[in-house]
């Protein structure tokens, strides 16, 4: 049987198509009252010109994002969103442009309330590092508070600590939650870069 023909047997089967219609009716319940929160959000971006109608639009799109950086950066300080919100705001600000922000966003990541916030935020501090946050990337390692997603401090770590990032990554090789992703890095010296990046 083709793609082709399954697509059309699916179509046509009343199960199928019921079960598909449960399963976006239940996903428009859970997606609803974040669209709802993430209005104010929404505004700000639209009157600065970006024809958006979800922080994750700006995300999914390649458009410059420099001038929506500081109005993000508002919305995470301002905080009181959904996590999701919240990652979302983070995840859009993972460009290298966020530069300006990174002791902000530092301090917010050190402040997050939800894992999913934990994780935008380390999303744009890795995204934005240089070689001048090398030590402050190291530290926020030490940061159990921010759980799992001290490991896309990793790659970072990688990029701009030159020989003394290697070193740092290669301490961790054995450790239970880094370990993985230093192996991985590590590894990939000689090859392509870890899908992570």
């Amino acid at each position: 049987m083709t793609a082709a023909e399954l697509a059309r047997r699916l179509a046509n089967d009343p199960v199928f198509q019921r079960g598909a219609a449960r399963r976006e009716a239940e996903l428009q319940e859970r997606i609803q009252p974040l669209r709802v929160a993430e209005q104010p959000i929404v505004r700000d971006l639209r009157a600065a010109g970006y024809d958006v109608s979800s922080v994750w639009d700006l995300g999914n799109r390649a458009v410059p994002r420099q001038a929506a950086l500081p109005i993000l950066l508002g919305h995470l300080q301002r905080g009181g969103y959904p996590d999701p919100v919240m990652e979302s705001l983070g995840q859009t600000m993972a460009v290298r442009e966020a530069h300006f922000a990174w002791p902000r966003l530092r301090t917010l990541y050190l402040q997050a309330l939800g894992p999913r916030e934990q994780v935008g935020l380390a999303a744009a501090l890795a995204a934005s590092a240089t070689r001048d946050e090398f030590e402050a990337l190291v530290a926020l390692l030490g940061e159990e508070s921010g759980g799992e997603s001290r490991i896309l401090f990793l790659r970072p770590i990688k990029r701009v600590g030159g020989q003394r990032g290697i070193e740092v990554i290669e301490s961790l090789r054995d450790d239970p939650v880094f370990g993985k992703e230093a192996t991985a890095l590590l590894n990939s010296r000689s090859g392509s870069e870890h899908p992570l990046s």
